[in-house]
């Protein structure tokens, strides 16, 4: 489906919620639909800022666009924008997270993800390689 290929293959997190067992409900039991679920699909909506987010930057200060952002335990990674930033999903724990670049040093640490609302800070600051810095 688009949303497994979404997933598998770009930074975007797409899903369907199917609330009941009629797929196409009549008009006019919308109201009470709404009313069933709102709160559960609120707090659902919620969840989306749980996780982690960073910037991954080189010494000077300068953002590492599309360093590869990895979890420990967890097969699918994301990458940083343009502006070096980038945000993850993860439920409450604690978590070995790796930033890497081409021309970089990897540099792994843990970040743990509370259960408190709103994402977790997890920066990265990175070095280029020796191999890097002579071909420069």
């Amino acid at each position: 489906s688009m949303n497994d290929f979404s997933y598998l293959h770009t930074n975007c997190f797409e899903l369907s919620i199917h609330v009941g067992c009629d797929k196409f409900p009549h008009e006019s039991e919308l109201p009470d639909e709404w009313e069933n679920n709102r709160e559960s699909l609120l707090v659902f909506m919620e969840q989306v800022h749980r996780g982690i987010k960073g910037i991954v930057t080189d010494l000077l200060g300068r953002p590492v666009p599309n360093a590869i952002i990895s979890v420990d335990g967890i097969n699918h990674d994301v990458c940083t924008a343009n502006d070096g930033d980038y945000w993850r999903l993860l439920n409450p724990g604690e978590y070995k997270v790796t930033a890497r670049a081409e021309g970089y040093t990897p540099v792994t640490k843990t970040c743990e993800v509370g259960y408190e609302m709103g994402p977790t800070t997890c920066s990265f600051m990175i070095r280029k390689t020796n191999m890097a810095i002579i071909k420069e």
